[in-house]
């Protein structure tokens, strides 16, 4: 059973593009709703990858509970914020194309957000959906750098919105973030608290990631007491793929 203190945060990564063998395994930990979802994807390869993305998420949070992966349940914020029935254990999960990401926290809340790079219309994007300090920045940069800045901010709003857990209800231009892609990730503004810490993560190359941490719970304060909030203590990467987190410290 794996044990996680209550500053620490765990981060996991996995690719989703595996043989049948494997995809019936995780299918085994699925619920009948959750494989009648993975069954509405058009597109087979879709269904697959959610599968795998469910069924080994399923697999993560067993070895924290010292569950089986078809054990657990899940509930669902009024926004679709998934939780564990039961437990205080936070979570988060994010997938695109082959790729899928994990944060673990034991109380804070937690989102996590990747995308893949690709080529997109990033001005526009920016123009639509980002303050008007970030758009200043944003085009500021030079043009060769202007999509790893969009794809640098837009994970960083994303892993934000979902750690609060409120989805796109929050509009995105009232989270500024970090828009340089050279510098870190940083919450410059945004309308909640109760979100204090964010990360990059450095999953590859060609994927953007991050992972942003709440405070909600940090340091077991009472509801409607004052809390003072402390930074994870150690962002540790624990498996799936072989690269390193030796900075998310």
């Amino acid at each position: 059973m794996l044990m996680l203190s209550e500053r620490d945060v765990h981060v996991w990564s996995t690719h989703l593009d595996r043989d049948r063998e494997q995809i019936a395994e995780f299918r085994q930990f699925l619920t009948p709703p959750e494989r009648q979802r993975a069954a509405k994807f058009i597109n087979p390869t879709h269904g697959d990858r959610w599968i795998v993305a469910r069924g080994y998420l399923r697999q993560i949070l067993s070895q924290y509970l010292d569950l089986t992966p078809a054990q657990l349940v899940f509930t669902y914020s009024q926004y679709g914020k998934p939780a564990l029935e039961g437990s205080l254990l936070q979570f988060n999960l994010s997938h695109s194309r082959d790729r899928a990401v994990y944060g673990i926290s034991a109380t804070a809340p937690i989102g996590i957000d990747i995308e893949y790079i690709h080529p997109l219309p990033a001005a526009d994007l920016v123009d639509r959906f980002f303050s008007p300090a970030e758009q200043s920045i944003f085009h500021s940069l030079p043009v060769e750098t202007q999509q790893a800045a969009f794809f640098h901010a837009w994970v960083q709003k994303e892993a934000y919105l979902k750690a609060c857990g409120t989805g796109l209800n929050t509009p995105l231009d009232q989270i500024e973030v970090s828009i340089d892609p050279s510098t870190p990730a940083a919450i410059v503004a945004a309308p909640s608290e109760g979100i204090s810490y964010i990360q990059k993560l450095e999953i590859s190359p060609e994927y953007a990631s991050a992972i942003a941490i709440g405070s909600d719970v940090v340091g077991g304060a009472s509801p409607g007491e004052n809390r003072t909030w402390q930074k994870p203590r150690r962002i540790e990467y624990m498996g799936g793929e072989s690269h390193s987190f030796e900075t998310l410290i």
